[in-house]
């Protein structure tokens, strides 16, 4: 037996239609923004040398724009819950009019303000695209933010790989990034009628960013985000560095490292979809735990570059899962009206755990040595895996 709407079997299909094309502008807003991503860290050699910046001014600026997404991640979070899809609209045009300026600015200091208004706008379109997902999961019971995350990586690493060909035709880094930038652009209103016109209704202004704040769940959810962006971040920044300074690998071998695993990340993460059919997010979050941590603990302790990679793929595709796991969990168990502050909430404070886990792993490798980081990061990855239990009480109803 079948139950249909009001409205019967035309309704049903207008709905279907509808779901359809809010999901293909997640996915495709997700896909982009991977794209940019990947664009943009290939760039990044050619950007240091138009404007020669030294290598510790670069880092510094990066670090800069980084910090900048902070804020209008929480900014972005009130936006949402009280303007809904004109906020996420509004996200999406800034951020494709901000991604092509730091491949076209000459003087560090310049670079310095590219970058504080890309990260500005990253932010903000990172809570957007994620808080488009959850709405979309809530409303249609359908899970999606791990397909969603998976788009991204595929995006990531054929931005790198589409910039690259263009570095190697001859093409100077600004024209992809501005042709990507104009479609970013022009998709803002197929995105304005995909996402439909229901929008949010919010509590009275301030209220729900307050209680959102206020919950437990965002600060748990938040803990476990920056444990596993920590490792995530960790392993995709040094795993380069480690098979070529520990393992002595070649330049062509080493830097295998981070494409392995972004790729792992993305079949994980579609791995992860799969699985949330049949399985809840506790036990999906545990389950990220464990096969990440003895993957990372594989690296540590590997001889070869082969064995690091293999390590490498499996701590990739179990620790991808958790974010986009953690974003869902949260944002489905509050109210529609409240639904941005969280998400924000939770993605800003797992942030910390994406801006500190490269600068952590080179601490703890003066200090002792890398290897010894990573084993450090398998532990995370572990507490990550077992304190996804916090979340049980949440499981069946909103603390």
């Amino acid at each position: 037996m079948t139950i249909e709407p009001a409205g019967g079997t035309e309704a049903a299909g207008h709905a279907t239609a509808a779901v359809r094309r809010a999901e293909t502008v997640i996915l495709s807003a997700f896909g982009s923004f991977g794209l940019t991503w990947g664009m943009y860290a290939a760039a990044i050699p050619a950007i240091r040398a138009a404007t020669a910046v030294s290598d510790g001014f670069l880092g510094l600026a990066l670090s800069a724009g980084g910090l900048a997404a902070l804020p209008t991640m929480l900014l972005a979070g009130r936006l949402l819950d009280r303007f809904g899809r004109r906020a996420f609209v509004t996200v999406l045009a800034l951020f494709a009019i901000a991604a092509p300026i730091p491949a076209f600015v000459t003087s560090g200091p310049a670079l310095v303000v590219a970058l504080l208004a890309l990260g500005g706008c990253s932010g903000a379109l990172d809570v957007a695209i994620n808080h488009a997902a959850v709405e979309a999961e809530a409303t249609t019971a359908r899970r999606l933010l791990n397909r969603a995350h998976a788009t991204f990586s595929l995006g990531l690493l054929a931005g790198s790989l589409i910039l690259g060909a263009a570095r190697v035709a001859g093409s100077p880094p600004g024209l992809p990034l501005l042709v990507l930038g104009f479609l970013l652009l022009a998709g803002a209103i197929p995105a304005w009628l995909g996402l439909g016109a229901r929008e949010t209704v919010p509590d009275p202004p301030g209220r729900s960013a307050r209680q959102a704040w206020c919950r437990p769940l965002v600060w748990v959810a938040g803990t476990l985000g920056v444990f596993a962006l920590l490792v995530e971040s960790g392993l995709q920044q040094w795993s380069a560095v480690f098979l070529e300074d520990v393992l002595r690998a070649t330049p062509g071998i080493s830097s295998l490292g981070p494409a392995a695993f972004a790729g792992a990340a993305a079949a994980g993460r579609l791995a992860g979809h799969v699985l949330g059919r049949v399985l809840t997010d506790v036990p999906i979050l545990l389950c990220a735990g464990l096969v990440a941590a003895p993957g990372t603990l594989l690296v540590a302790m590997a001889g070869r570059p082969a064995m690091a990679l293999a390590g490498l793929v499996l701590a990739g595709m179990g620790i991808s899962v958790a974010a986009p796991t953690l974003y869902g969990f949260a944002g489905r168990r509050v109210p529609a009206s409240a639904r941005g502050s969280t998400i924000a909430g939770v993605a800003g404070i797992a942030y910390l755990g994406l801006l500190s886990g490269p600068g952590a792993v080179g601490m703890v490798a003066d200090l002792l040595s890398l290897r010894w980081a990573f084993g450090l990061l398998a532990g995370i990855a572990l507490a990550m895996g077992f304190g996804a239990l916090a979340l049980r009480p949440w499981v069946l109803g909103d603390r």
